[in-house]
């Protein structure tokens, strides 16, 4: 059952070239919904023309107070070719997307920029990765309002994975949720090239919103400045975020990793704790291998009582093996697991 936050309904609408986007027949097949929604939440395709966007962001502690804000700005042409302008209170990155790889100039980047993009421009995996998948379809009813609700089907039969919530009427994404953990609420949503985007995004882990973004203005490239594309002569290859020695492995947010997973084996309530009224939330690092089995595992928090059975479970978890660059790389990332006495 997905606990979720009121839907903001007052955010100011972007600037866009938007157009209407044509009305679409509803599938009743849970995995043709998933498909048609992973199309059209997308800003990826053979269909989508060069564009340019404008966004703001917020990062708020547990209080809600502003601890980092900044901006991020995107000329798009192809996968091949784009430029990434990321900005915090500490200062700025560039990157160029170019035949030979990912080029940077300037230091550092702002902290989940790059989940922020994820979250604005490919909130649902790309079709490839969902066909192997059977997924189950049901309806909620949140804050008042009803969704068509997409969940993969488990090998047990039950939901398993992120939580993808449509409209009904519609496969426009409204909510997102990862492994009840990482949620990611989105508002005033438009069509641009008749894809869905939204004009506000909020982001919680647990209860706590921990982000905002706006999207300030979206529009089509009608003719490309290649001056804005071209590297400078200081730019250089983008270096992988290293969190060992191993300079293979890289560092992934727990949203992403979440939605990777092939297999998820629920943990064992332990029956002291639930006497006991213990409940929570335990917090894992983990090393996935280029396989996508649990390679290590170690516990950050979470209550004692609980730490045992949620690493006894993650233990059997398998991945899909994460690409770089085409080929399979050791990744660590950090995965939730949360304990409610209604389990």
């Amino acid at each position: 059952m997905i606990c979720h936050p009121a839907i903001a309904q007052d955010a100011t609408p972007a600037t866009t070239s938007a157009q209407e986007t044509p009305a679409v027949t509803m599938p009743s097949d849970p995995k043709e919904l998933m498909l048609l929604a992973a199309k059209t939440n997308s800003l990826v395709g053979d269909d989508i023309m060069p564009w340019h966007l404008k966004a703001t962001w917020k990062m708020l502690d547990e209080q809600g107070t502003v601890k980092d804000q900044g901006t991020y700005e995107e000329f798009f042409v192809s996968k091949n070719k784009y430029k990434l302008i990321f900005t915090n209170s500490n200062g700025s990155r560039t990157e160029y997307g170019t035949e030979k790889g990912v080029l940077v100039s300037d230091n550092e980047t702002p902290v989940n920029t790059h989940d922020l993009r994820r979250q604005l421009l490919f909130p649902i995996p790309d079709a490839h990765s969902l066909e192997s998948s059977d997924y189950l379809l049901g309806q909620e009813s949140i804050d008042g309002n009803e969704f068509n609700c997409i969940n993969k089907k488990g090998a047990s039969g039950d939901p398993d994975g992120p939580t993808y919530c449509l409209d009904t009427q519609s496969p426009m994404l409204i909510i997102s949720e990862y492994g009840g953990a990482e949620r990611t609420v989105r508002s005033s949503i438009v069509s641009f090239q008749s894809h869905y985007i939204a004009v506000d995004l909020q982001i919680f882990y647990g209860a706590t919103q921990s982000q905002t973004a706006h999207l300030d203005s979206i529009e089509a490239l009608n003719s490309i400045d290649e001056a804005v594309f071209t590297p400078p002569s200081s730019a250089v290859p983008q270096k992988v975020e290293v969190r060992t020695m191993n300079v293979n492995q890289v560092n992934i947010s727990p949203g992403v990793m979440a939605g990777m997973i092939l297999k998820k084996v629920p943990p064992r309530y332990p029956l002291y704790a639930k006497e006991q009224g213990i409940q929570g939330r335990v917090v894992l690092q983990a090393t996935i291998d280029k396989g996508g089995h649990i390679a290590n595992l170690h516990v950050i928090s979470g209550p004692r009582e609980l730490q045992k059975a949620s690493m006894d479970a993650v233990k059997k978890w398998v991945y899909k093996p994460y690409l770089l660059n085409g080929e399979p790389v050791e990744v660590m990332t950090t995965i939730n697991v949360i304990f409610t006495l209604g389990d």
